[in-house]
């Protein structure tokens, strides 16, 4: 589930009726994303979801309404439950902070069709049809140029899919060496969405926007910073070898993400796997190992610190293997530096180096 937002201003305090733009077609909103003229479905009906999309995780809907759409802009027109306490504190709620001007309202939705490309000379994902299952209050949203029109009063009720694929967007591009970890710590904890949306490619929509944790497939020097070529070719190994963490629907956003990057510095797109797993390209296979190496690294990093803390070193048994894991990644750097000629190593001799080192990496 994806969610837009739109601002809200309260016309009319006697009636729990709405009426509201709630998207404004051919502009980029602040997810970097563009919603064409017919991407909504005229006559939809919808929920009004309780405060900030609650009613994914089980709070009562406060309202229900329905879609409609000019050549402009898409509309929605509900109706809070009245006759419910919590319908009409949601509707007094949603008045008195619009009345201050404080009030932003989103919509979830499932994106049907979408694609990438550019607009206004900036990379952006095109909407092409969303599938809207609630609006709801909020204390943020994304839309642009959203407003409630009408607000009346009448007198005296989905399975989830739970992750938001980032749109990729104009950036230089480094071959350099990557450090995930160091990277993602680089990126202040007081950093705004906005801001950590330039740094990763897809925020889980369960989690808190405000909080990294929330986001996933880092592939930026830190934000606003420049792709990284090397966490773009491991992150397309992650989705291809079911350790990408996010829901199969999300896969293909993820991978047009990164491989957009890719194609920026003119580097050669692995191809995306219709399902995790399987065999691999020996290029497919250099990348996993890459992704895996590099994340082993981080947590290598991560358990020696926590036993530094304890006044520990790395314990004998893991001290050998990691050794070992060296030594090899060793006879790796001499096959590369090893002069051409009748004795070249084969792909196939490389590729079996490799996964040695990588069966190491499993049984640690």
């Amino acid at each position: 589930m994806d969610a837009k937002g739109l601002h809200v201003e309260i016309k009319d305090e006697v009636k729990g009726q709405v009426k509201a733009v709630f998207s404004t077609f051919n502009v980029i909103d602040s997810d970097k994303d563009v919603t064409p003229p017919g991407a909504f479905e005229d006559g939809a009906p919808v929920l009004i979801s309780a405060y900030g999309h609650t009613s994914w995780q089980g709070e009562l809907p406060v309202g229900k309404g329905t879609i409609r759409q000019t050549s402009k802009e898409a509309i929605f027109e509900g109706q809070f439950f009245m006759n419910t306490d919590h319908g009409k504190n949601a509707f007094l709620t949603v008045k008195e902070l619009s009345d201050a001007g404080l009030q932003e309202w989103s919509f979830g939705y499932d994106p049907v069709d979408y694609s990438f490309g550019e607009f206004d000379g900036q990379k952006v994902r095109f909407l092409n049809k969303l599938k809207v299952h609630e609006v709801s209050p909020v204390l943020l949203g994304a839309g642009v140029n959203t407003r409630t029109l009408s607000a009346k009063s009448a007198g005296p009720g989905i399975a989830v899919r739970r992750g938001r694929v980032l749109a990729p967007h104009d950036t230089e591009v480094t071959s350099r060496s990557w450090d995930g970890s160091k990277t993602a710590a680089g990126i202040a904890d007081d950093a705004r969405p906005s801001e950590l949306r330039t740094a990763y490619a897809w925020v889980d929509a369960d989690g808190d926007p405000e909080v990294k944790s929330s986001y996933r497939f880092a592939h930026h020097h830190g934000v606003g910073g420049p792709a990284n070529v090397r966490a773009c070719l491991m992150g397309i190994a992650r989705l291809n070898d079911a350790k990408g963490g996010i829901p199969d629907a999300d896969r293909k956003g993820v991978y047009e993400h990164l491989a957009a990057h890719l194609r920026d510095a003119d580097v050669e797109v692995p191809g995306l796997k219709d399902a995790p797993g399987g065999s691999l390209k020996y290029s497919e296979e250099g990348h996993a190992v890459l992704a895996a190496v590099s994340a082993f690294v981080d947590r290598t990093a991560e358990v020696m610190a926590l036993r530094a803390l304890k006044g520990k070193g790395m314990a004998p048994r893991s001290a050998d293997l990691l050794g070992w894991i060296s030594d090899d990644l060793g006879r790796l750097k001499s096959l590369l530096s090893a002069p051409l000629g009748d004795d070249e190593p084969t792909d196939e001799q490389i590729a079996s180096l490799i996964a040695r080192s990588v069966a190491q990496l499993n049984g640690i």
